[in-house]
């Protein structure tokens, strides 16, 4: 019986670990396309760099939700060099589904200096036939960075092991994250700001705000956000989203309005989440001012 038991035990063990392993190759295949995205863009400039990484239903903020793939085919290429590079991702346990963030230049031409600074956040899902492509972009806008940020790595021999026909590519009910969404866009609402995010932020999380450098992990997030308790108020639309097949990760983005200073200030936000044994955490929050 111990035998039996045994062999059971290192069986499953052996199955969670080649599952782990899979996660693994996959998340190193998709920050290999990133780094292979912002590389196309250097290329070939970033209009068409996009046209080639976005999915057919892939959203860009222009200024509202449209149709990325739609909008940018009517789109002339524009000078310039938008250069970027991937510091942080995550990827679903059914390795289908993740995100990537990391700051981000403009360059007029590659001899001159950068005119402009920001950070981004994409969404990206795997595709049927093994080849990545993003859901949704969207970005904000910073200083000048002070410190040096380093990048993620990935290794070159590990791109080819990603059995992606072995990958779920199902979706599972996105009303899931709809409702995790809710809820927490309703005690925003409600003036609850604080304990909204002491509860699903944890020391990965990261805030993208006009303006701010990213704000990571629970104690810089928490010193931000009681800078904003009860100053303003929140009214959140959600429009849509996606949850990996796992189900234990998805996104949701839509438009907030801000009121409490001079004017609303009107927003478009992305907000991607992950399940922690149970609980549903924050991975990336985006809130990328509206303007034409």
């Amino acid at each position: 019986m111990k035998t039996i038991w045994f062999a059971l035990t290192l069986l499953f063990i052996s199955s969670v670990c080649y599952g782990q392993n899979d996660r693994s190759i996959a998340l190193n295949s998709m920050i290999a396309t990133e780094y292979q995205f912002a590389k196309k863009a250097l290329q070939v400039g970033s209009r068409d760099a996009f046209l080639e990484f976005i999915s057919d239903d892939g959203i860009l903020f222009r200024p509202t939700p449209v149709n990325g793939k739609e909008f940018l085919q009517k789109q002339n290429s524009r000078p310039g060099f938008l250069i970027w590079f991937p510091s942080y991702a995550f990827i679903s346990k059914s390795g289908d589904l993740g995100c990537t963030t990391g700051p981000a230049e403009f360059k007029r031409n590659m001899d001159s200096a950068s005119i402009w600074y920001g950070n981004f956040c994409t969404v990206w899902q795997l595709q049927k036939d093994g080849k990545w492509k993003f859901l949704i972009d969207g970005g904000i806008s910073n200083k000048k960075p002070v410190n040096k940020i380093k990048g993620l790595e990935f290794d070159d021999k590990k791109i080819e092991l990603l059995d992606y026909k072995n990958i779920s590519t199902s979706i599972a009910d996105k009303q899931l994250i709809f409702d995790v969404d809710k809820k927490f866009n309703s005690l925003l609402e409600n003036g609850n700001i604080l304990e909204a995010y002491s509860d699903v932020i944890n020391d990965e999380t990261r805030l993208l705000r006009e303006g701010e450098y990213p704000i990571i992990g629970t104690t810089e997030i928490m010193k931000y956000i009681i800078g904003y308790d009860g100053k303003f108020e929140f009214e959140f639309e959600i429009i849509d989203g996606k949850i990996s097949g796992a189900g234990d990760f998805g996104y949701v983005y839509g438009s907030l309005v801000v009121t409490g200073s001079k004017q609303p200030a009107k927003f478009n936000y992305i907000r991607i989440w992950r399940n922690d044994y149970g609980k549903w955490k924050i991975v990336i929050e985006l809130f990328s001012p509206f303007s034409e």
